[in-house]
């Protein structure tokens, strides 16, 4: 990121581009620690640009009535490869790798097709001129056996070689096993029953009063964001950004209100049955979306436009969840960027 870009509105679409790999292994990022919530004061809740409307009954149902996440995606009529990157939870440059080997960017998705969900951390390499299985293992530091031991990059052992792959097709790098994980449900079960005193662990209380420029006065179906972030809720970080969690995990009582992080159009709100529960989606049209998951409630529909500030749904422990709180992603242009460098301090 170049710093914040959304004072210059551009109504681009924020699926314009199918964006390639970048071609690096972003570094893992440590585990966010935490102590016991009883142990730091929770910040008020943050001030608001425009008044917060009251909570309605709509997308109130309750949890029970959903069915289970599944672990493949069925492709819907409409379906783009940026819409089937938001309801599965990977980046729009790595959905060639959700696909087939031999993916090209003008061929359509099949209505019907099930998708398998790819392993968390995942990498997608498009292969270059020159390069070999023996190259491309070296470049991700991995061992050129997974990759073709992997049955979906259909390679066999004869392409460890020093034969050129074919330039243009597609090779999923899968992180190694415990690779930047530190099993979340365990580790936070853990974190919470240790005495307060125990050192080193830090809570990082987050939400409450945020910097930001004076509001200015826009049309009610101005769909444009400003590019300045709040925090969508109050509560402690239990997970930050690395590279198998691209997101915020912020805990917080059931119920606590969740809001816009920026104004914008709401284009998902309701059940995803792939892992995120009760979520809604919201594209602020300067080419970041925002996602809140595990929601208990979800108080807007499809198509609102909702202003910085307004309650969009409440904490919950829907869909994969080990426990109360919101899932918070931001992406750039489709790919999942570490929200601490949008949001206002």
């Amino acid at each position: 990121m170049n710093g914040l870009r959304g004072m210059a509105l551009r109504a681009l679409p924020a699926c314009v581009f199918l964006l390639l790999t970048r071609g690096s292994v972003q570094p893992l990022l440590a585990q966010t620690q935490i102590v016991s919530p009883e142990a730091v004061t929770t910040p008020a809740a943050a001030a608001t640009w425009l008044p917060t409307p009251t909570p309605d009954a709509r997308a109130t149902a309750p949890a029970a009535a959903y069915l289970p996440a599944t672990s493949s995606y069925v492709v819907q009529a409409g379906d783009t490869l940026w819409s089937v990157s938001l309801e599965i939870g990977v980046d729009l440059e790595t959905m060639p790798c959700v696909i087939s080997p031999a993916f090209r960017t003008d061929q359509a998705l099949v209505i019907g097709d099930a998708l398998a969900l790819p392993p968390s951390g995942m990498i997608c390499h498009q292969v270059e001129a020159g390069e070999t299985l023996e190259s491309i293992a070296a470049r991700y530091s991995v061992d050129a056996g997974d990759l073709s031991g992997d049955g979906w990059n259909r390679l066999d052992a004869a392409a460890i070689s020093e034969t050129q792959l074919e330039a243009g097709r597609y090779v999923r790098i899968l992180p190694r096993a415990g690779a930047g994980q530190d099993g979340q449900g365990g580790f936070l079960a853990y974190m919470l029953s240790q005495p307060v005193e125990v050192a080193p662990f830090v809570a990082y209380a987050v939400g409450g009063p945020q910097t930001a420029p004076a509001p200015v006065a826009v049309p009610a179906n101005w769909p444009y964001g400003s590019g300045y972030f709040n925090w969508p809720t109050t509560g402690w970080v239990s997970q930050g950004y690395r590279q198998d969690h691209r997101a915020l995990d912020i805990a917080a009582p059931l119920g606590t209100l969740v809001t816009a992080a920026d104004r914008g159009v709401v284009v998902r709100a309701g059940w995803n049955q792939q892992g995120y529960g009760l979520f809604v989606v919201i594209d602020h049209n300067i080419d970041y979306l925002t996602l809140y998951s595990h929601l208990q409630d979800v108080y807007v529909n499809e198509g609102d436009i909702v202003a910085q500030g307004q309650a969009i749904g409440a904490v919950g422990s829907t869909g994969n969840s080990t426990g109360p709180h919101l899932h918070f992603e931001v992406r750039d242009f489709g790919s999942r960027i570490n929200p601490l460098e949008v949001l206002l301090r």
